[in-house]
């Protein structure tokens, strides 16, 4: 299935349209602000607006004194997409997030985000919490957001630099569910923790109608910059060491995590498990210049309780993976303050934006823990037969501004032990993508 030409330039063009009319639409209030303050040069201060009224500058703001702010946020993206071997029912065409959300702070001690997707029957409220921050090493957050596992995981879709996760981040990496976290810099900012207790297990372990797979789960992080500390040389003062886990309970049944390729076909399905469910995972990210390197490494092990026929246990079912992925802005900017064109596409400037390169090699595979005898497919099996997901992506991508960014994805996947699934004869697929996104 190949993406035609003209719908690309078409689409690309619609979302370029899109991306010079916010920055001009955002920055001439601001442009007219700073007017007024050059005229007022004597003033000391400048008189800042009373009760209700409305800011525009980087994003639409509304506002009241300094007690409440409401920032409003959208997030569009479309993908054309094509894969080989394709499935039947694969759109070439697929407008994949509409979003719409709200986010600020209020009385100074709280701060909030609420984010819609539109247009969806199931699971429309994707983030929706309160944090309290009155005391900065101890803060209490609240509400439905991503249990804290994983950086591929936590990164927000709109800041990743593929067009789709990598795949420990999304098939072992917990996701978003209901919660309560407690989280705060400590030991004089030293290192950032982040603790909490979830009502579920998070959503990507949910089945395909919604439903839970674990139970209440524990997740706990801590992150860490070795510069605060160690005298380390300048060019290692961004890099940034993190470890996570979680533990929960899963109830009797085909509830394991299971093994998926991009666009979801299973290579790994679930199989029968029982009692806890433990995630470890280790991160690391350096962002030098207009360089960026980020590897993780998880592990999600699945006990297997009284799941033999004869109902006795049997060897648990463990997932391990990693990813180690490197960027390169060629444009020249620097990558860890977020990317900021140096010339924008916008009314005012005629630029050509930031340009990427990024290149990201990965594996993920299920099995059972210290396997003995025969290998099978059974998925009461003493010995699971494994399976494994290895994938290459090169990707390009183009900052016009900070409101439009153009993703292109080029994958390469190979399935081991691709005959213990539904897929077809071929056991390596090639994906090819182009994402447009306009964030505002």
């Amino acid at each position: 299935m190949q993406i035609k030409t003209s719908q690309l330039i078409l689409a690309s063009g619609v979302v370029t349209a899109l991306g010079l009319c916010a920055p001009a639409l955002l920055s001439q209030p601001a442009a007219q602000e700073q007017k007024t303050e050059s005229k007022k040069k004597k003033k000391k201060k400048k008189e800042e607006p009373k009760g209700w009224y409305f800011q525009s500058k980087n994003r639409q703001s509304l506002r009241y004194n300094d007690q409440l702010r409401i920032d409003f946020r959208v997030k569009l993206q479309g993908d054309f997409q094509s894969v080989d071997p394709s499935p039947e029912d694969h759109p070439l065409f697929d407008f994949r997030r509409k979003r719409v959300g709200v986010e600020g702070e209020f009385l100074r001690d709280f701060e909030y985000e609420f984010e819609w997707e539109m247009g969806v029957e199931r699971n429309a409220l994707r983030d929706g919490f309160v944090n309290w921050r009155r005391i900065r090493w101890l803060q209490v957050q609240g509400g439905k957001f991503r249990l804290p596992f994983g950086r591929d995981t936590l990164t927000g879709m709109a800041n990743l630099d593929f067009v789709f996760r990598s795949r420990i981040g999304f098939m072992i990496g917990p996701g978003r569910d209901i919660g309560l976290m407690l989280h705060g810099p400590v030991w004089d900012r030293k290192f950032r923790y982040e603790a909490g207790v979830f009502r579920h297990d998070g959503e990507n372990a949910f089945t395909g109608d919604d439903k839970p797979t674990g139970g209440t789960t524990l997740a706990a992080r801590i992150r860490t910059e070795p510069e605060r500390y160690l005298p380390l040389p300048k060019i290692l003062e961004t890099l940034e060491l993190a470890a996570a886990s979680t533990h929960g309970e899963v109830p009797e049944g085909r509830h394991s995590l299971r093994g998926r390729t991009t666009f979801r076909d299973n290579y790994f399905p679930r199989v029968d498990v029982k009692g806890d469910r433990v995630r470890l995972g280790v991160e690391a990210n350096w962002k030098p210049g207009p360089f960026s390197l980020q590897a993780e490494a998880m592990q999600v092990r699945d006990q297997r309780r009284q799941q033999s026929f004869r109902q006795t246990d049997l060897p648990d079912l463990v997932g391990r993976g990693w990813y180690l992925f490197g960027t390169w802005l060629v444009t020249g900017e620097e990558k860890a303050a977020g990317v900021r064109p140096k010339k924008p596409l916008t009314f005012h400037q005629l630029g050509w934006g930031a340009w990427e390169v990024a290149l990201r090699n990965e594996l993920l595979r299920y099995g059972s823990r210290n396997p003995t005898g025969l290998a099978l497919a059974s998925p009461r099996a003493v010995n699971l037969l494994s399976s494994s997901n290895r994938a290459w992506t090169f990707g390009l991508n183009w900052y016009g501004n900070r409101q439009v960014k153009i993703q292109g994805n080029f994958v390469r996947e190979k399935i081991e032990d691709f005959n213990r699934s539904d897929l077809s004869a071929r056991p390596i697929f090639w994906t090819k993508v182009v994402r447009l996104q306009f964030v505002m």
